[in-house]
């Protein structure tokens, strides 16, 4: 009996968080697919603004004549923050400008601006701009982040909605353990009738889909509630630049050279401009462009270009340090290169499929219960 009320107490709560949530997860399950492969779906669509030719017997000109380009083409009103700066032979740089209204309602209000200008660092001829508010992808990510309506509202339903997933992985596992482990039983729960009619096939995908996807969806699921709950945020060291020595332009040559002497295997530098006066100029050198957790993040005054802090290699930081780094690609599958990213777009599939079977398992049986 109390098995039997066990039982029943884990259905209803399956069910009725199955039905709150079910639409959220299937926009989640949906774009974080859609998203899986977007490096790849880029490399292909945008090669316009990605690819130049190599000039013959042309090096890279310095970023700081790349940067006043980059500036003019961007417009007065838009502050340069950040610079992507590849290192691979024949690729652009993209440099980016980006304002965000946290508190605002809705896609277009969260974004004030979000530009994007692409320069070929051969010839600084620029090759491409871009408002990345409105590129497909932009927009997909924020529909997966915060289902377009911004942090206020839509991050707060996402991440509960996650939260409310991740219970329903645990009781759905509960619900689908064999009542005994003889072969039929087990048939049953590890098989797909394909052949069967519409109610019971519906019944097999739901449950037997769920269970093989679960440790892999539980591992996205987890994941993106580490980001969304902010448990991998870096506590950063007060580290600031000298402002008694503001005369001058950021010398952002010594600086760029001094990380790519100091890692020299960079796939591309992420350099982050700084927003106040005492802020430092952040440079990051991702070391493949498969994954993010590889890297090694320096910290330089941006007037004088001293290097103030470097950060840990990946392999040489504490195990949970490393976990947290990895964060992100355990969540997209790229930890795992491309047979993770195939393995995050199959379980996106599914778990945008379990809320659909899941609401056609109780509208053909589920409401004689209630």
């Amino acid at each position: 009996m109390l098995q039997l009320n066990f039982k029943k107490t884990i259905r209803f709560l399956h069910l009725w968080l199955g039905l709150i949530s079910g639409l959220v997860v299937f926009i989640l399950g949906l774009s974080g697919s859609i998203y899986a492969f977007a490096d790849e779906l880029k490399e292909w669509l945008y090669q316009d603004r990605l690819r130049v030719e190599i000039p013959a017997g042309a090096s890279r000109l310095p970023l700081s004549k790349l940067l006043p380009i980059a500036e003019e083409a961007m417009g007065k009103e838009r502050k340069i923050s950040r610079g992507e700066l590849s290192q691979a032979p024949g690729r652009t740089y993209m440099f980016r400008a980006m304002k965000l209204n946290r508190n605002a309602f809705g896609y277009w209000n969260y974004y004030e601006y979000y530009h994007k200008v692409y320069l070929n660092p051969y010839t600084g001829q620029v090759v491409y701009k871009e408002n990345a508010k409105k590129e497909f992808f932009t927009v997909v990510l924020a529909l997966h982040m915060n289902l377009l309506m911004g942090d206020n509202v839509g991050h707060f339903i996402v991440q509960w909605s996650v939260v409310c997933f991740v219970i329903l992985l645990i009781s759905g596992l509960v619900l689908w353990w064999p009542k005994n482990w003889k072969r039929k039983q087990l048939k049953k729960s590890f098989s797909i009738k394909w052949g069967a009619k519409f109610k019971r096939l519906n019944y097999d995908l739901h449950n037997v889909s769920g269970f093989y996807s679960l440790l892999i969806l539980m591992v996205i699921a987890l994941t993106g509630l580490m980001w969304s709950f902010e448990l991998t945020t870096e506590k950063k060291s007060k580290v600031l630049s000298d402002t008694t020595k503001m005369a001058g332009a950021m010398p952002a040559d010594r600086i760029l050279d001094q990380a790519l002497k100091a890692s020299p295997e960079t796939a591309y530098f992420l350099y982050n401009f700084p927003a106040a006066k005492s802020g430092t100029v952040n440079v990051s050198a991702y070391q493949s462009d498969m994954n993010l957790y590889d890297r090694v993040q320096y910290r330089f005054d941006r007037y004088s270009g001293t290097l103030l802090q470097k950060g840990l290699e990946f392999n040489k930081q504490p195990l949970g340090t490393q976990l947290i780094s990895m964060n992100y690609d355990l969540h997209t599958g790229s930890a795992l290169g491309l047979t993770g990213k195939v393995l995050a777009f199959l379980a996106g599939l599914v778990a945008a499929a379990l809320p659909v079977t899941g609401f056609l398992i109780w509208w053909k049986k589920g409401k004689k219960q209630i």
